[in-house]
């Protein structure tokens, strides 16, 4: 959960495509995660995806950087997780002196005007080698953009050719891509049409506003994931179903 939601949020349900997401990206780093891997989470927001990865992975070290911690969270978050790390400044990371094997850019670059000089700058850090992997997602579709995005801060949305374009430019070269949750795509764009036609209402996210039961949020989590997993296999047949979000793992090019 991005902490701006964290801070507005009025109950503790959390929504099923933030648990689905969850189970996404465990799946996208099953093969990328081995014992003692360091794993780099840059806008972390409120740790939900490291207490979910620890599940699984309790043998991997994860460093978390979100610039919305004040100084009195980072230092509350000492000591709870073990092989968990907190940071409110890229600097304070750099500290460290860690290389590091994963990188999680989760719905991160659309909050970033020069996402492009970002990505770039990323990959000229010591923390980076030639085999640092990057997964990154990012929120689908320009035509999409509506209250949802104003409310989080982005500058845009991506597909497919924007996003290969953003990693060319900035130095990656492009593992695995493709969309998944393509099951939102309908009910994302009569929002859009909502707004179109009445108005914006009030600058909130479903994240915060979720109120259904456990068995209606598991019910719908495991839609959406079956979706994300139909969609991956459907794209390793060259069958690319368009989705509200993208997924990309990449790696810095090899000259």
């Amino acid at each position: 959960m991005d902490l701006k939601e964290r801070h507005e949020i009025r109950n503790l349900t959390r929504h099923p495509w933030e648990m689905s997401r969850c189970r996404v990206v465990v799946d996208l780093l099953k093969d990328l995660l081995t014992e003692g891997t360091h794993v780099l989470d840059i806008g972390c927001g409120d740790l939900f995806v490291e207490e979910y990865l620890l599940k699984d992975r309790s043998d991997c070290f994860f460093y978390c950087v979100d610039t919305a911690y004040s100084d009195q969270e980072v230092e509350a978050l000492k000591g709870k997780y073990t092989q968990v790390k907190v940071y409110n400044t890229f600097e304070a990371f750099m500290k460290e002196n860690i290389q590091i094997d994963v990188i999680l850019l989760l719905d991160v670059v659309e909050h970033i005007k020069d996402d492009c000089g970002f990505l770039r700058d990323l990959m000229n850090h010591s923390c980076m080698t030639l085999n640092t992997r990057v997964l990154i997602t990012v929120p689908a579709f320009q035509c999409l953009f509506s209250s949802h995005d104003h409310f989080l801060g982005h500058y845009r949305r991506y597909n497919m050719k924007k996003l290969s374009t953003l990693l060319r430019e900035a130095g990656l070269e492009n593992c695995e891509c493709g969309y998944f949750y393509s099951i939102l795509l309908l009910p994302r764009f009569f929002q859009k049409l909502k707004e179109y036609m009445i108005g914006v209402g009030d600058e909130t996210t479903d994240l915060v506003e979720w109120k259904g039961g456990r068995k209606l949020t598991l019910f719908l989590c495991w839609i959406f994931t079956m979706d994300y997993r139909m969609n991956r296999v459907l794209n390793r047949i060259g069958v690319k179903l368009p989705g509200l979000s993208n997924y990309v793992i990449c790696r810095k090019e090899r000259v």
